[in-house]
């Protein structure tokens, strides 16, 4: 048995590096090449890898240094400096294409509600995946623009998160869900003020703990126990244990842990997500979908209903970002809402942890997949098109 998953881990990440590179090449985002791969590795296709309890545990532990690695690319201070900008482009970016998908939905798929709503949910949210990728390619980072995109993306995942844990439940267990979230929410604020008023005494914590177990890469170890930590902590709530991995990578940033440390902390996570963790969760995550060929027929309601959320979406973004910025910043409202129309890794995490707790079906998975890689692939084109016409 042992040796059966080490050759299909084997076969999954060299063929998803593979198509990963091939699609980076093309200028296009490697996760839908991982993807891509998975699909066709997997039974949709030629059916040479297949889903099984060991590739969903080494999927899952792949999915919290993914997920980690999002929320380290983040800090509080960005969320909390764009918010009002930030929540009104959200608004049209997610708030308005899930409605629209999940009306749309409810009338052309034909998986019952729950199903439906968890479909329109990971195929509406936009992903930090993308989202920062483009946000960096577009050397937006510093730029007003950058941080608006990059804080409505944060709040958008974290409603996300919460919406799926909401779904599985009862009125009064969503509702004891959301007050617990609440509870945590404001400890979180508490904590991250803490540590942000005081970061010197944080730092110089870190430091003698470092020096005296003579091990520089105790803070990477600590930042790993604190994502489990919290992870466990909203798993008791009754969300899932990803946003855990978020929060805790959200609250690390240079100031708080040094920059050097935050550097080698950093850079030893990207290279661990992008050598392993990255393809290995989306190459699996392909591998998961069964999408027969007798259910052909929902690929044009699919479309219909990319066409119908994503078109309507972007031109509010648009109208909404020409409005908050004022003309400030050439260009801006355009990037901002061809950017935030990006999917790719958040909606991936929600089909995988909604089709490992039964609440979609395989077929419903596959069709959430087949969305991500056909919009991770035109989005990143229309904006690069985009910008070589402001060019």
């Amino acid at each position: 048995m042992a040796f059966d998953i080490i050759t299909e881990v084997l076969v999954v990440l060299a063929v998803a590096v593979l198509a990963g590179e091939l699609f980076e090449q093309l200028g296009l985002p490697s996760v839908a090449g991982e993807l891509l791969s998975g699909l066709v590795l997997g039974p949709t296709v030629l059916g040479i890898v297949a889903s099984s309890p060991q590739t969903a545990a080494v999927s899952e532990i792949a999915l919290f240094f993914v997920v980690l690695l999002i929320g380290f690319e983040m800090t509080t201070q960005t969320v909390r400096s764009r918010i009002v900008p930030s929540l009104a482009v959200t608004m049209t970016s997610f708030v308005l294409p899930f409605l629209v998908l999940t009306a749309g939905a409810s009338v052309l798929l034909p998986f019952g509600f729950t199903a439906n709503l968890l479909v329109a949910l990971a195929i509406g949210v936009p992903s930090i995946s993308i989202v920062s990728v483009l946000v960096m390619e577009f050397d937006l980072v510093k730029k007003e623009t950058g941080q608006i995109i990059l804080s409505s993306v944060t709040i958008t995942d974290v409603v996300a998160f919460v919406v799926l844990a909401g779904a599985s439940g009862t009125l009064g267990g969503t509702l004891s869900v959301v007050f617990l979230m609440a509870l945590f929410l404001a400890a979180f604020a508490v904590v991250d003020w803490l540590l942000n008023s005081h970061p010197d005494a944080f730092r110089d914590v870190l430091e003698r703990a470092s020096g005296f177990t003579r091990r520089e890469e105790l803070s990477f170890a600590l930042l790993i126990v604190g994502g489990l930590l919290v992870a466990v902590i909203l798993q008791g709530i009754g969300v899932s244990y990803i946003l855990g991995a978020f929060f805790a990578g959200l609250i690390i940033h240079d100031g708080l842990v040094g920059k050097s440390a935050f550097r080698r902390t950093a850079d030893t996570l990207a290279k661990m997500n992008r050598a392993f963790f990255i393809p290995i969760f989306f190459g699996l995550a392909g591998v998961e979908a069964d999408f027969p060929a007798s259910q052909s027929g929902l690929l044009a309601p699919l479309g219909a209903l990319l066409l119908a959320s994503i078109v309507p979406a972007t031109l509010a973004t648009y109208a909404a970002a020409r409005y908050i910025m004022k003309g400030r910043e050439q260009g801006g409202p355009r990037r901002i809402a061809f950017i935030l129309s990006g999917r790719g890794a958040v909606g991936i995490v929600i089909a995988s942890v909604a089709l490992n707790a039964g609440l979609i079906g395989r077929t419903a998975y596959s069709l959430v997949l087949i969305g991500t890689v056909v919009v991770s692939v035109v989005v990143p084109a229309m904006a690069g098109r985009a910008r070589r016409a402001e060019d």
